[in-house]
């Protein structure tokens, strides 16, 4: 039996073999790519190869890409753990063509590949292709030699591939493998069995470009794309017809049980298992979640992040149907990160601040899921109370959208009370919820066509040698508003990455007759990209088409470099003080401040806040020479002990930034040249962020001397309103607040005394109610805690069955205040809430509190003397 290992190794093997690349796999993140959620296939790294907008150095490729297939047009979310071959991660073998081979060639080393390099038996494989491809017909029928009873004509929504609504597609042929053959002759044909016959490989011949309407214009390549999960291929291997039956799953499987039972059995024993689809979503779910983080994704309410976040509450889900009432899948991790960091070093790299990421994440969501559930028992017994069977959608999707309560769990409680679900109204609400975020998502919309000026990979960056250069416009266009993006042939200004910011600068012709200021720049889908607006002259593509001279404002990259080698300071210094799990979990850079993000459960004292800033401030001084290790590669930075940064992409070769002592780090940003440029260093706050996410912002060099002149004025000028000298404004200061706690005591005695006088005062109106003492008065009170006073000093007058209220008006608006003695609330049923909205519709507002005391307010202030007329009888009519 061939191993997951041994395929992904035969295949690369295979490809390389015909002359193709071996390309790493790219970020399961997108990057600069807003029309994805997640990777969702091979190509999404070549898309702008087939698109023509970026030319390589090699006409073949081939790859084993990280994939996730949980949004958008390629959604498996839901069918994991129902389905015995759907996955929301998996990787993609590739191969692809740019306009070099084609449809033969393609077809003829699929079949080759599965023939001879993977052994499959030719009687057990059949094929689809577009319905109206005869070509790829002919070739399957005539140069393969298929039997033309195994080929099968599908339409679009089958044979013809996307990304996802907008960008390469054509058409496409398919192989499948009967897993089933026992079962006698196959009726191949469209509506086959989709559980006997799996497809394994599908083969894009890339023809055309779908943009936002639908409309498809050609590519200015004819190229190949191909993709075989390896998850599918390797069941068929293992002569399994279950994704989950193979090695890739054996030890997250094994691992999960041994954390439930303390067991270590074999792991044949849990595909018989009743609970063996929870075991599924699980290892399934456990994979995507470490993958995505340790690629830069994070957990939060919107777009990728919420899909995350849905993804493990389900994973918990299914824990807690095995038995899981605490975090676990931080531990299910290990068995992914040993599985697979051999294959993907950034799992080795990232793997401790994965799981803390994911730890603290499934910490919330178990508060959350408690609580969820107490919310469901409200709703299932308000549904009960009004004699309903169906709980309505619109609770479900509150419970769902607002709470993060699954609903398929929802239906689970519910059927236990024999309860069903409006699942129409649950449906309508999120197509009502889609169509706000299809909305929302219109910013990414392109405004205006890039004009092509010269042929070209935007892609080059010789920022680090250089503030300046003289390079080749190669395309632009208009954003409208009096914006316009620039893309170079090489260019000095640093593309956002790793937290910090674009450079800014200038752009000028050649001619000197155009000045462009830049006010961003960005890795987009175009290369290297420059928002920039014209300061001087008049936008051409006659005036672009001479190289033009690209400056960078050297003073706000200089500022920017501090802050950011400042972060790397400050991410040791966390590891010092804080916690050596203290992990990076963002960062943006800047000129003008820094925001470092860290994965934390609580605040971080302000002893100890001041003991990183002064440890941070000791290493600047110290003036050390940082030292930047160019072309290593991941293996080699990993003895070296460099941490990777989230939200930064590598390659199989890295830039390592050491401050020696003190902190190695793979960074590809600009950073200092000593630590003395830093000057100073200053934190202005420290806060949460997000569940188990804690925030530092800091700023450094010119911006911490402005600050610290600026607290300096500050206490000079509240020393001054003192009258004190600034070193004594703390003596002066709690003497103050001496003098005022015992103004406030002597405040609270006085209102105590008047509320006891007062009480004694209403004593006299008492009214006997069937042996309740009742009383029913106007009082005046300064505020709320007035009301208050004045009802415990009357408590006593009234004797040991008795009700009151009392109103006042408080602010210029009504107050009213009901209060039950033990007695009449628990021999005599009087509670104070009931009472209390009883009479609290004449000053127009309702009220609550406990049986003994409640509280209202209202608008009508004219509505008391009603209210207090009503009350006698409010409590005769609670007394029957």
């Amino acid at each position: 039996m061939m191993t997951p290992d041994q395929i992904r190794s035969k295949y690369l093997e295979f490809f390389e073999s015909k002359q193709h690349r071996v390309v790493p796999s790219s970020s399961v993140v997108p990057e600069n790519d807003p029309t994805l959620l997640f990777t969702n296939a091979g190509m999404n790294q070549f898309k702008d190869v087939l698109l023509g907008l970026e030319k390589r150095d090699y006409l073949r490729a081939t790859s084993v890409q990280k994939c996730i297939r949980a949004g958008g047009k390629h959604n498996d979310l839901d069918n994991v753990g129902k389905s015995d071959r759907h996955l929301t991660f998996f990787e993609m073998l590739g191969n692809w063509s740019f306009g070099e081979y084609y449809k033969v060639k393609a077809i003829e080393w699929a079949w080759e590949f599965l023939l001879e390099g993977l052994k499959l038996d030719p009687a057990r494989l059949y094929v689809s292709v577009y319905l109206t491809d005869d070509e790829a017909f002919g070739i399957w029928e005539n140069t393969i030699g298929l039997d033309p009873s195994r080929i099968v004509r599908l339409g679009k929504d089958d044979n013809f591939w996307s990304m996802g609504p907008t960008g390469p597609c054509g058409p496409c042929t398919e192989i499948y493998y009967d897993h089933h053959p026992e079962r006698g002759d196959a009726a191949w044909e469209p509506g086959f069995d989709e559980v006997r016959f799996v497809e394994v490989w599908n083969l894009v011949f890339m023809e055309s470009n779908q943009d936002e309407t639908g409309e498809m214009t050609p590519l200015p390549l004819q190229s190949v794309d191909t993709g075989m999960g390896l998850d599918r291929i390797a069941a068929v291997m293992a002569g399994v017809d279950n994704v989950f039956k193979t090695g890739l799953f054996e030890n997250i499987l094994k691992r999960t049980h041994f954390l439930r039972t303390g067991e270590d059995i074999d792991v044949a024993a849990i595909y018989a298992m009743p609970e063996f689809a929870s075991y599924c979503v699980v290892a399934d779910h456990v994979r995507t979640s470490v993958f995505s983080v340790c690629d830069g994704a994070k957990f939060g309410n919107a777009g990728r992040e919420y899909v995350l976040r849905r993804i493990l509450r389900r994973a918990v889900r299914h824990g807690r149907e095995l038995g899981f009432t605490e975090p676990f899948l931080c531990d299910v991790a290990d068995a992914v990160i040993e599985d697979f960091q051999h294959v993907y070093p950034e799992l080795r790299f990232k793997g401790d601040e994965a799981k803390t990421i994911i730890r603290n994440e499934e910490k919330h969501f178990l508060k959350t899921l408690d609580k969820g559930i107490q919310l469901f028992d409200v709703v299932a017994e308000s549904t009960i109370d009004q004699s309903k069977k169906t709980i309505e959608g619109t609770d479900v999707f509150k419970l769902h959208d607002t709470f993060g309560f699954p609903p398929d769990l929802t239906e689970i409680l519910a059927r236990e009370r024999s309860l069903e679900i409006d699942w129409t109204g649950y449906k309508a609400h999120m197509q009502q919820q889609k169509a706000s975020s299809k909305k929302a998502d219109a910013r990414y919309t392109n405004v205006g066509e890039w004009e092509i000026l010269q042929e070209g990979a935007a892609d080059k960056y010789v920022g680090y040698d250089s503030l300046s250069a003289t390079s080749d416009v190669l395309r632009f266009r208009d954003l409208g508003e009096g914006k316009v993006e620039i893309c170079l042939r090489e260019t000095p200004f640093y593309a956002e990455s790793g937290g910090q910011v674009g450079d800014r600068g200038t752009i000028v012709s050649e001619d000197g007759m155009l000045e462009l200021h830049v006010l961003d720049t960005k890795n987009t889908p175009a290369g290297i990209t420059h928002t920039v607006e014209v300061r001087n002259g008049e936008l051409s593509s006659s005036r672009l088409r001479k190289p033009v001279t690209a400056t960078v404002d050297g003073k706000l990259q200089f500022l920017t470099a501090c802050n950011h080698t400042a972060t790397h300071l400050l991410h040791s210094a966390l590891h010092k003080f804080v916690s050596e799990r203290a992990f990076q979990a963002g960062s943006n850079v800047s000129a003008a401040r820094l925001r470092f993000d860290f994965s934390f459960d609580e605040p971080v004292p302000q002893a100890k806040l001041e003991a990183i800033e002064s440890w941070v401030n000791a290493r600047i001084r110290e003036n050390t020479k940082l030292k930047l290790h160019l072309n290593v590669r991941l293996e080699e930075a990993e003895r070296m002990g460099a941490m990777m940064m989230f939200g930064e992409k590598y390659g199989e070769e890295v830039r390592v930034v050491e401050v020696p002592g003190v902190s190695t780090e793979l960074c590809g940003g600009i950073h200092v040249s000593e630590t003395n440029d830093i000057a100073y260093f200053r934190i202005t706050s420290e806060t949460g962020v997000a569940a188990g996410v804690r925030r530092i912002e800091a700023v450094t060099n010119a911006s911490a001397f402005e600050l610290a002149a600026d607290e300096r004025r500050r206490l000079t000028d509240i020393a001054q309103t003192l009258k004190v000298r600034p070193n004594l404004i703390e003596d002066r200061v709690a003497r103050l607040i001496a003098d005022n706690k015992e103004l406030e005591r002597k405040v609270t005695s006085l209102e105590a005394t008047n509320a006891n006088s007062a009480a004694s005062d209403l004593a006299s109106q008492i009214v006997d109610v069937d042996g309740i003492s009742l009383i029913a008065a106007k009082v005046e009170v300064a505020d709320r805690d007035g009301l208050l006073a004045m009802a415990d000093s009357l408590r006593d007058a009234l004797g040991e069955t008795a009700v009151a209220l009392l109103a006042a008006v408080v602010d210029g608006r009504p107050a009213l205040l009901v209060m039950s003695t033990k007695a009449a609330f628990k021999n005599r049923g009087l509670k104070a809430g009931d009472l209390i909205n009883d009479v609290a519709s004449y000053v127009d507002g309702r009220g609550g509190g406990k049986p003994t005391l409640a509280q209202a307010g209202g608008k009508n202030a004219a509505g008391i003397p009603d209210a207090l007329s009503a009350f006698e009888g409010a409590v005769r009519a609670r007394l029957g």
